[in-house]
């Protein structure tokens, strides 16, 4: 890898005779007082004193155009600054935005020990890198033999790196270097040339099967979770790696990916990190399985799963296992042998950084392929189940319908065989975090589940994916959440943004208050009134914070009609039909939750009508894919045959 080594001299040789590094300031209590409002400041205080030494009475005039110019400037930029400036970084750039909006100093980190003692503000990478060495201890050497690998017929996955393919990865120019200290503004800026450079570089790599020592060390730094912020626990570790190494594993990624799609590899019950499956999709799919269960008068039990650091828990020897399984280029292969090999990081806190670290368990920390190889390690744990089970990731919920006393002993024994598969396969379960949820409208004795000889803890509600579910699967309790944390977010910005324009407020209120009243909100739409004015009631007192109209007999309708902010419940409706189209046009999905029509009218239908599933219940009925199946069938022929998502969004909105 002596290329690379010449490259990355090269590049640090250019960017110190180029590039010359300032300590930008900036004023944090008035981010628009520029340069030039500070000239025209120190121009008013040089007339001021001149006119105070001088006897002219003519030159107060002067003064008194200098302060106005100094004045009319001020306003102006400030006027600018919240009403262009604030809204466009809060889209281009949220990062960015909150730190000038809420500026944080740097204070040093301070922990404390076990004992309750302070460490030195110089020792505290030591706290904070302890979990991953007792990790990688625990996992070293597997003490059984992996299970045969399951023969494959998929034909074999063969790269071609072209310099096409690196300029298309897309780079955020203000993301972290890695420990090469190469920027992505730089390499963006420079992407005719260092595309034509890296390609070499990366085609060497995969033809070699080696990755400079740069590729594989992660620089770790500490961001706060919640609860005691001296406590080492709290803290979440967040792996900073090469961003020349992120673009080819974006090129990687995206080969190896659609691969295993195109090949039907995933397990049709694993719905994350994957191209047209997300969380709306899975929870879709959760409740509606759990809504025909009720539907029937039956009881579901469902058990959500825990794992105890799944990420950080994966055995490189049996990852590069299950790896042999997808039938990939030999040389692929060999190179993710070595990408997962001899790996590295260390802790930088308070300007110190601790000696590195071999870490020599779990998917590498930062960087792109980590999401894909830990669901090509987990992809096979729905095959030791017979009960209905979901995968987000490392999320994962088990349930089955409870006829009679067999289905308890059924759903037991695919909970017995999960643990055994994290047995065989190095994981392991969070007893006390996995609980289990009766959805049932029927009284009946709770059962008791047992995961490694310990009873599982019974509970009436659970936040899963973000939602709320419960033992009656209504969304009173999910509402009220939603609600209350959107409540406060207003409060935030109604204590930090007063003084702002409206249209400032008009942008915070759809990012930070609306987007947390519609998250999954396709799947928990309620239909009952009270919630659905309950959930309009935050909208309309944004409306009189963004418009700064407090009078009772303002109209509210004639408010929102000028801020052009239709309805929660009209935009709930919208994003139910959006999901549905998403579902409707993806055939796997389609095929599980969607019914097919019984029959079709040339004259009154569309030809892409659908079934509408038989309900006994009103709240079945008013479930999401009843509701939303009649009325995708009453939409106009021609947008239902869009089969472009954004087409479709334009078209019904």
């Amino acid at each position: 890898c002596s290329n690379w080594d010449i490259f990355v001299d090269k590049v640090k040789q250019l960017t110190t005779k180029h590039i010359p590094v300032r300590a930008i300031t900036s004023n944090q209590n008035a981010p628009w007082f520029n340069i030039q409002i500070k000239r025209l400041l120190n121009k008013k205080h040089r007339i001021y004193k001149a006119v105070k030494k001088s006897s002219c009475i003519f030159r107060w005039d002067d003064y008194k155009k200098a302060s106005q110019e100094y004045t009319t400037a001020l306003k102006n930029a400030k006027y600018c600054y919240f009403n262009t400036t604030l809204p466009n970084m809060l889209l281009t750039d949220p990062k960015k935005f909150w730190h000038v909006i809420n500026p944080k100093d740097s204070e040093m980190l301070t922990l404390i020990d076990s004992a309750g003692n302070t460490i030195p503000p110089n020792c505290v990478q030591k706290p904070l890198m302890m979990p991953f060495p007792e990790i990688s201890r625990q996992l070293q050497t597997p003490l059984f033999r992996p299970p045969p690998i399951v023969t494959t017929t998929h034909p074999c996955l063969l790269l071609l790196l072209l310099t096409t393919l690196v300029l298309k990865v897309s780079l955020k120019p203000f993301s972290s270097p890695g420990c090469d200290t190469i920027s992505p503004k730089f390499l963006k800026n420079t992407s005719s040339y260092c595309s034509i450079i890296l390609t070499k570089i990366f085609e060497q790599s995969l033809h070699e099967g080696c990755l400079p020592i740069d590729f594989k060390i992660g620089k770790i730094t500490a961001l706060f979770k919640t609860g005691n912020k001296h406590l080492p626990s709290n803290y979440q570790p967040i792996s900073l790696t090469s961003i020349p190494c992120k673009i080819l594993e974006h090129i990687l990624y995206s080969k190896l990916a659609g691969f295993l799609e195109s090949n039907s590899f995933f397990s049709k019950c694993q719905y994350g990190f994957r191209k047209n499956y997300s969380c709306e999709t899975q929870l879709a799919s959760f409740t509606h399985g759990l809504n025909i269960i009720l539907d029937h008068s039956s009881i579901a039990d469902c058990i959500f799963l825990d794992f105890s650091k799944a990420f950080d828990k994966v055995c490189h020897k049996l990852l590069l296992h299950k790896l042999q399984n997808p039938n990939l280029d030999p040389k692929l292969l060999f190179w993710l042998e070595c990408f997962l090999s001899n790996r590295a990081q260390f802790v930088l806190a308070n300007d110190n950084v601790s000696p590195r670290t071999n870490v020599s368990s779990g998917v590498p920390q930062g960087s792109v392929l980590a999401p894909l190889l830990f669901l090509i390690y987990i992809n096979d744990l729905p095959l030791s189940v017979t009960s209905h089970i979901h995968l987000f990731a490392d999320d994962c919920v088990l349930f089955r319908e409870i006829s009679n006393d067999n289905d308890l002993l059924t759903l037991q024994s695919d909970l017995n065989a999960i643990s055994v598969w994290c047995k065989t396969w190095v994981m392991e379960l969070n007893t006390n975090k996995c609980k289990f949820l009766r959805v049932s409208r029927i009284n009946r004795i709770l059962p008791t589940y047992y995961l490694n000889d310990a009873p599982l803890e019974s509970v009436s509600t659970y936040k899963y994916l973000g939602i709320h579910i419960t033992t009656d699967l209504t969304w009173s309790v999910h509402t009220t959440y939603v609600i209350n944390n959107a409540n406060r977010m207003l409060g935030y910005v109604r204590r930090n943004f007063s003084q702002a324009p409206s249209t400032l407020k008009l942008t915070l209120y759809k990012t930070l208050i609306r987007s947390k009243l519609e998250y999954a909100a396709s799947v928990w739409d309620p239909n009952q009134e009270n919630l659905i004015h309950s959930l309009e009631m935050v909208q309309n007192n944004s409306v009189r914070f963004i418009l700064s109209n407090y009078n009772r007999t303002a109209s509210i309708s004639t408010m929102k009609s000028s801020l052009k902010l239709p309805s929660l419940s009209s935009r709930r409706k919208i994003l139910r039909l959006c999901l549905f189209h998403k579902l409707f046009y993806h055939s796997q999905l389609r095929n599980e939750l969607i019914l097919p029509p019984r029959y079709i009218s040339a004259r009154i239908n569309h030809v892409h009508k659908v079934g509408l599933p038989s309900c006994r219940t009103n709240s079945f009925s008013q479930s999401f894919i009843p509701c939303t199946s009649q009325e995708w069938n009453h939409l106009p022929a021609l947008t239902a045959t869009i089969s472009d998502h954004q087409l479709f969004k334009t078209a019904i909105v």
